[in-house]
């Protein structure tokens, strides 16, 4: 099984992944398969997946056909997966998991994160217009997309609402489905 946790940045998704995936394989049987984390941009790092650099973003141009080259060559192994990073909805996946926060609340995390304006401005604007979910939904199927607000949730927490998901434990895959946050409505 293929997870994939995306969002933009300080929504969560590394500290909610590494929890996820501890939390998964603790209760893994010996001879079954564990999951496996995969941070993207980790992973980018490692191939030298790079087709530039944003001098206005500071950030690294991720080569995309590169890393889904190798992602590809991984996910014909039979291992479980936890994709990790802001560009996780754009790999196949069985799940994917958006992780969202309330656009103020993002502000003051970015604000410790990042110290330029364009990059703190521009996550949260795209997580007031759902950028990643509406992303998301034109390239993966109906039902298998999920939404989990992070505003008030710990990384443990949020794990375990993934988890449920992930085993299709009680009312959870119907209560994170896709669609349901919507920040610009509460302006």
């Amino acid at each position: 099984m293929i997870v994939s946790i995306s969002g933009v940045g300080g929504t969560g998704k590394t500290s909610v992944a590494e929890a996820l995936v501890k939390a998964l394989n603790k209760k893994i049987k010996p001879r079954k398969q564990k999951y496996k984390l995969i941070i993207l941009n980790k992973l980018a790092e490692r191939l030298k997946a790079y087709s530039g650099y944003d001098k206005a973003r500071k950030s690294k141009i991720v080569k995309m056909s590169k890393l889904k080259k190798e992602m590809k060559k991984l996910s014909k192994k039979p291992e479980n997966m936890i994709l990790e990073g802001h560009f996780a909805h754009e790999f196949p996946a069985d799940i994917v998991v958006i992780l969202r926060c309330e656009p103020k609340v993002l502000e003051q995390r970015l604000r410790k994160k990042y110290k330029w304006p364009t990059k703190i401005t521009e996550n949260v604007e795209a997580e007031m217009i759902s950028l990643i979910t509406e992303e998301t939904l034109l390239l993966h199927k109906p039902g298998s997309i999920f939404e989990i607000d992070t505003t008030k949730k710990p990384a443990n927490r949020t794990a375990k609402i993934i988890e449920k998901i992930i085993n299709n434990e009680g009312n959870e895959r119907a209560k994170y489905i896709a669609g349901k946050i919507d920040w610009l409505r509460k302006i």
